[in-house]
C-alpha cells in the first residue's frame, strides 16, 4: 500500500462520512458501512452495543492486546459549509471530527490486516454516542470490549492544534462532564402587581448570579471548576409575572472532591434563596463522564513514538481541558491515554473550533493520525 494510496482512501472514508452523519445511539448505516469497509480487507467484523464495531487483527504470534478506539456518532448541528462533502442529513454534521476518527481507524485497520508482522492482536472498535451522555463506552465495556486488552488508546482531532501537530497530556487531562436541572416554581401574577406574586423570572436570575460564587469563592483556586447555564425557559407574556423557571446546565471539574463540592452548593446556594423567597424547587444533578486519567508512562511513549514520525518539534503539551469525554470510562479499566491531532490550517481557512457549523479540518493531516496510531500500536505490542 503506497502512501499516496493510503491518504487517497482516508481522505475519501472521511467525506463519506462526513455526508452521511448519524445522531448518537442511531448510527446503522455508519456501522453498516464499517463493517462492509473491513469485510473488504478480508477480516472479521462483530457488532456490539446495537452499533457498534469490534474487530479483532491477529499477528504472527501470541503477544499483547492493544486497543484502538473512534467514536462514530455526529451532533445535532446544521452545516454551514460549502463544500462538496456537506452533510446530507439535515440538521445533523460531524462538527467534531468523528468522521475523521472513522477514517484513521479504518485506515489503521487496513495497514494492520496487510502486514501482519508483530506478535499480539490489534482490536480496534468503532463506539457509538460519545457526544451523548451516558455515553457509549459503557455500554460497549458491558459487552466486553475490554477483555483481554492489556493497553488502550485513543486519538481525537483537536481545532487548537496546527494541522499536523500532536498534542499529549499525562494524568487528568479532560474534565468530570456533569449536568443539571433545576425548576423553580414561584406564584404567577399581573406585571403591575409584583407584592402579590412570586416572581421566578427573578428568583433564577439571582440564583443564576449567585451560582457563580461556588467557583469564585467556594471552590480551591489553584483547582479548577466551571458552572455554566445553557438554557433558561419562563414567563408567558410580557406583563405576567412568570409562576415557573426551568434551567439546565453543566458543571465541570477535575476531581471528585470538586465534583461533590459544586453538586452541594448548588443545591445549598438554590434552597437558601428559594427559602428565603417563599418558591420551591426541583433539583435534579447527573454525574456524566468521569475526568479522563492518562496513563503517564502510556503517554510518554505516545510522546516518544510521535516524535519519531512528525519531528520532536511538533510534538506539544497539552494543557488541561474541561470538555467531557467518555473514553475515561476505558482508563478507569486499563492501562492507555487519549492525545490529540492537529486539524487547523489558517492559510486553508480551517480554523473554526469543534461543534462549530462551520468546523471543518485540513484532511493532510489524516494519513499522518494514521502513521502516529500504527507506530503507538506497535511499540505498545512490543512492550
Amino acid at each position: 500500500m503506497s502512501n499516496r494510496e493510503a491518504t487517497e482512501y482516508v481522505v475519501k472514508m472521511r467525506r463519506y462520512f462526513h455526508e452521511h452523519p448519524e445522531e448518537s445511539f442511531k448510527e446503522y448505516n455508519t456501522a453498516k458501512k464499517i463493517e462492509e469497509e473491513i469485510k473488504d480487507m478480508g477480516l472479521s467484523p462483530r457488532r456490539v452495543a446495537d452499533t457498534g464495531v469490534v474487530v479483532d487483527i491477529k499477528g504472527k504470534s501470541a503477544g499483547k492486546m492493544v486497543a484502538f478506539r473512534a467514536d462514530i456518532d455526529a451532533l445535532p448541528v446544521t452545516e454551514k459549509n460549502d463544500v462538496v462533502y456537506k452533510s446530507k442529513n439535515s440538521g445533523f454534521m460531524h462538527a467534531c471530527g468523528h468522521d475523521c476518527h472513522i477514517a484513521m481507524a479504518l485506515d489503521i485497520s487496513r495497514y494492520f490486516s496487510a502486514n501482519r508482522d508483530f506478535n499480539g492482536i490489534v482490536r480496534v472498535f468503532f463506539q457509538p454516542a460519545e457526544e451523548s451522555p451516558p455515553g457509549g463506552a459503557v455500554k460497549m465495556i458491558q459487552e466486553g470490549v475490554l477483555e483481554d486488552v492489556d493497553y488502550i488508546i485513543g486519538q481525537h482531532v483537536g481545532s487548537d492544534i496546527p494541522s499536523g501537530k500532536i498534542g499529549y497530556r499525562a494524568g487528568p487531562s479532560n474534565a468530570n462532564a456533569d449536568s443539571f436541572r433545576i425548576k423553580i416554581k414561584g406564584r404567577g401574577g399581573h406585571g403591575s402587581a409584583p407584592h402579590k406574586s412570586v416572581d421566578a423570572i427573578y428568583i433564577a436570575a439571582e440564583f443564576i448570579t449567585l451560582a457563580q460564587t461556588i467557583v469564585s469563592r467556594k471552590v480551591d483556586p489553584v483547582k479548577a471548576a466551571v458552572v455554566t447555564f445553557g438554557t433558561i425557559h419562563g414567563g408567558y407574556r410580557h406583563n405576567i409575572i412568570g409562576d415557573e423557571v426551568e434551567m439546565t446546565g453543566t458543571a465541570r471539574t477535575q476531581d471528585m472532591e470538586t465534583r461533590a463540592l459544586v453538586k452541594s452548593e448548588l443545591r445549598n446556594i438554590l434552597e437558601g434563596l428559594c427559602k428565603l423567597t417563599h418558591s420551591e424547587f426541583d433539583f435534579e444533578y447527573e454525574e456524566g463522564y468521569p475526568v479522563m486519567v492518562n496513563d503517564p508512562e502510556i503517554t510518554e511513549k505516545i510522546a516518544s513514538v510521535a516524535s519519531g514520525v512528525v519531528g520532536k518539534n511538533n510534538v506539544v503539551e497539552m494543557p488541561q481541558k474541561m470538555g467531557g469525554e467518555d473514553f475515561g470510562y476505558y482508563l478507569q479499566k486499563v492501562r492507555g491515554a487519549f492525545y490529540y491531532l492537529g486539524i487547523s490550517n489558517e492559510k486553508k481557512g480551517f480554523t473554526s473550533s469543534n461543534h462549530s457549523p462551520t468546523f471543518d479540518v485540513d484532511e493532510e493531516a489524516l494519513p499522518i493520525g494514521t502513521r502516529v496510531g500504527v507506530a503507538v500500536i506497535k511499540e505498545l505490542l512490543a512492550s
